[in-house]
């Protein structure tokens, strides 16, 4: 894939060639265009794409919402058999400063930016519709990305892969792509075979301190999961990020705030849960943020409190879609994050949970996880786990 990055960092513009390998038969796939989701939309924010060619033959396209793209092949696609396509897409960034692509002093960061397959090998393409929280709605398989990004002389570029050579990267068996180019300075270290970057603009003081949270998390987090499986990981500190951390594979954003280490521990954890084992994050997004959360607790760090009297209508949820967290969208955090934490805790062995965890992730890493994939591991190390967590929400 190529991205271009001009100033003042208004559009960026790419082209991206995909080859795709179903696992059930299809005649169309199916793209999802995240930025033109309803908070996007209202900050101005607008991702477009097309056309899209397959040999020089342009495809029909259609476009049932603006976050959905449908290429109609004209043919059925038999399992095993594969599919290569081509398309330009332009990305215009607005106004807002909270989300996943966005502009500041001297530079920009991007997630989740460019059109991307939404395919389950189990279920099929996944439609399920843009939401207005800023929780993550997406789901891809992992896939292999060659990324060529230009961008201003004198900035420097980071991005989800390992350097295959000046502003080139390569990313093997990962969801997504994030990408920051800015004029950042760059301080290392080493966790085993992993090289550890924090990224800052000159001025942030805090990025020795995040490099000394980050070995921590990634080598504790390795011995209690099952090792990081990649080369590098990079934290980027983007001075318009408010106290938050935003992750994706090999790459992760992290605001500026005095709980560094907890945002810190909870995005680094999302290398194992998201990164490595995928999940349907508008249907289950317990899968992810109640994993990370635990692992952030197993390393020291809370989870989140209640922001005053819990409702009943948010207690005990912890298994429901983003879709049921819309109307009451002030208490995902607690009823995703806080009491999926509360609901394994329940279980009353923090240890097997972890035992769980760690089979969970070397059986399912590197595919789309379902609520059942887990349950059966909790159920191997905690008999009667599943029919415990059904009194938090939690089910098949």
């Amino acid at each position: 894939m190529d991205v271009v990055v001009t100033r003042p960092f208004r559009e960026i513009t790419g082209n991206v060639r995909v080859t795709f390998t179903p696992d059930l038969p299809t005649d169309h796939l199916v793209f999802r265009l995240w930025p033109n989701g309803p908070a996007q939309r209202d900050a101005g924010e607008h991702l477009d794409a097309g056309p899209v060619k397959e040999d020089g033959r342009e495809l029909h396209v259609l476009r049932p919402n603006p976050t959905t793209l449908q290429v109609e092949l004209g043919r059925m696609l038999a399992p095993g058999s594969h599919v290569t396509v081509q398309l330009p897409w332009r990305l215009t960034l607005g106004r807002s400063h909270i989300d996943r692509n966005a502009r500041f002093r001297g530079g920009l960061r991007l997630g989740t930016f460019f059109p991307l397959l939404s395919w389950d090998p189990r279920r099929g393409w996944l439609t399920d519709p843009a939401s207005r929280l800023y929780a993550e709605t997406a789901a891809t398989p992992a896939a292999d990305f060659d990324l060529r990004v230009r961008a201003p002389a004198g900035l420097r570029v980071l991005a989800t892969g390992d350097n295959a050579g000046p502003r080139h990267f390569r990313a093997h068996a990962v969801r997504d792509l994030a990408v920051a180019v800015g004029p950042f300075r760059v301080e290392s270290a080493r966790v085993g075979r992993v090289t550890v970057r924090v990224a800052a603009l000159a001025g942030n003081r805090g990025r020795h301190a995040v490099v000394s949270i980050a070995t921590h998390a990634l080598r504790a987090l390795s011995a209690r999961f099952g090792a990081y499986p990649w080369r590098s990981y990079t934290l980027v500190l983007p001075p318009d990020l408010p106290p938050s951390g935003i992750e994706y594979p090999m790459l992760t954003y992290i605001g500026s705030s005095r709980y560094a280490r907890l945002i810190v521990d909870h995005e680094t954890a999302h290398q194992w849960f998201y990164s490595l084992v995928g999940n349907d994050q508008a249907r289950d997004p317990w899968l992810d943020e109640t994993l990370a959360t635990w692992s952030q607790t197993r390393l020291g760090s809370r989870e989140p409190p209640p922001n005053g009297r819990v409702p009943k209508s948010v207690q005990r949820h912890v298994g429901a879609p983003v879709s049921y967290w819309e109307a009451r969208g002030g208490w995902y955090y607690f009823g995703v994050y806080g009491e999926g934490v509360s609901a394994l805790r329940s279980l009353g062995d923090a240890a097997a949970v972890d035992c769980a965890l760690r089979h969970y992730v070397a059986l399912r890493a590197y595919s789309i996880a379902h609520p059942g994939d887990l349950l059966d591991e909790l159920n191997r190390f905690i008999p009667g786990a599943e029919r415990r967590l059904r009194a938090w929400g939690i089910h098949r």
